[in-house]
């Protein structure tokens, strides 16, 4: 295993790729008394269309990785959740944009049981048409209970009037049609392509020895066998610059209308650092100015151009960028004229050198301590193994950005293309 060692923050932790292609990481916490494992493909909702090496382009169903994750937990006895309890295990997944990870956790100082549980069970689809056809209506009843939270909707219905064809127009979960169409044949091909060891990793945050667990998952690995594997990529989409919907009204039972004014920018075509540290350096400017850093912030709440609910969000990803501001407002119109009031004002604000030293500091500090939860170490190291910027490069990377790095990366931005979104009341 090769370790490495990070003085700075006082951390170790091994890797290693096993023969099979398997990305093994393994953390060592030897004061901590849980031991946290992700196993992880990065493979989520984004990847409904994917590339083979020869250029063959395979289209999948909207929500087809939710479904499958769904299914990855039969087994021919009933239930894996069931056997990780016994085992004194919590065990749990989820299907993001760009990853699906199946996660435990325990206290026990003999991991072997979950553990190898853990490599079998995500290792081995069995599912019947019948359970297919079944897990059908649970994954829609989630998906119209999702429809019914207006935070929620809120997203989805931005994301849907921001993009014409990315797959971001669609619920992490798809639709009701995408998921009635889904078949058990597609979800065996997908879990044949993104669910090879080649693909995949292993991270484990743990206070017991390191050469043990890699002796134990070298030893699950060894009885199994893997067809080849072709490589693949996220097909291209060519997605027009223009929103699909510059204003949509959706009628909720809600008490208070909830609005959200949304950016639609190009994609950065940069390296994954440059983009990542662009959209820190952008995020450090909205961060100094609609927070209370900003000795205006009080006024606005004060006034009703924001209120309690106000939130930003910013995401530069690798085949989209967007950046959104909600309020609950009953005067949509009125901030957006708000907001784009603050915009043009940033476009020519310098971040000062004192308050620059000051948001560094906060998130250093809050990128540090995730070194102290076992779960969010283990999450940190799959999203940094998946975008290429671990999170010791990406504290060095937040603390290296300059304030002509900050008004370049702002400047850059073009605010032309929107979507205004108001979710409301049914009586209005």
């Amino acid at each position: 295993m090769k370790k490495t060692i990070e003085p700075r923050f006082d951390e170790t932790y091994y890797t290693e790729v096993l023969d099979n292609g398997l990305t093994l990481v393994i953390w060592h916490k030897p004061l901590f008394t849980t031991t946290s494992c992700i196993f992880a493909t990065p493979y989520g909702a984004l990847d409904v269309s994917q590339t083979l090496k020869d250029g063959t382009v395979i289209c999948d169903p909207a929500g087809i990785a939710h479904f499958l994750e769904h299914k990855m937990f039969e087994c021919e006895h009933g239930d894996v959740m069931t056997d990780f309890s016994e085992m004194g295990a919590n065990v749990n997944a989820f299907t993001s944009y760009s990853e699906t990870c199946y996660t435990f956790s325990t206290c026990q100082k003999d991991i072997t049981k979950p553990l190898n549980l853990l490599l079998d069970f995500v290792q081995k689809l069995e599912i019947t048409e019948e359970s297919v056809e079944r897990e059908k209506g649970i994954i829609i009843q989630e998906l119209a209970m999702y429809q019914q939270m207006p935070d929620s909707r809120l997203f989805n219905e931005t994301f849907k009037a921001l993009y014409v064809h990315h797959p971001l127009n669609e619920d992490i979960g798809g639709t009701a049609e995408s998921v009635r169409s889904t078949t058990k044949q597609q979800l065996q091909e997908c879990f044949q392509r993104n669910y090879h060891p080649s693909r995949m990793t292993l991270a484990i945050v743990t206070p017991l020895e390191p050469q043990k667990i890699l002796n134990l998952v070298k030893e699950n690995q060894s009885k199994k066998s893997f067809p080849e594997h072709l490589p693949l990529s996220r097909t291209s989409i060519d997605e027009p610059f223009e929103v699909a919907n510059p204003h949509a009204v959706i009628k909720m039972d809600v008490g208070r209308t909830k609005v959200s004014l949304a950016y639609k920018f190009k994609p950065l075509l940069k390296s994954d650092k440059d983009r990542i540290a662009e959209e820190w350096a952008v995020r450090f400017l909205l961060e100094s100015h609609f927070t209370s850093l900003n000795p205006d912030y009080q006024n606005w709440l004060d006034e009703g151009f924001i209120n309690d609910y106000f939130f930003y969000e910013v995401d530069f990803g690798k085949d989209y960028a967007m950046m959104m501001f909600a309020n609950e407002t009953e005067n949509a119109l009125q901030f957006q004229t708000f907001i784009e009031q603050q915009l043009a004002e940033l476009q020519n604000k310098t971040l000062s050198l004192k308050l620059l030293t000051q948001l560094k500091k906060r998130y250093a500090g809050q990128a540090m301590r995730i070194y102290n939860s076992p779960d969010d170490i283990a999450s940190s190291i799959i999203k940094g193994l998946f975008c290429k910027v671990d999170y010791f490069t990406l504290i060095r990377l937040i603390e290296s950005i300059s304030q002509s790095q900050i008004q370049d990366a702002f400047q850059q931005l073009d605010f032309s293309n929107y979507s205004l979104i108001e979710i409301t009341s049914k009586e209005k």
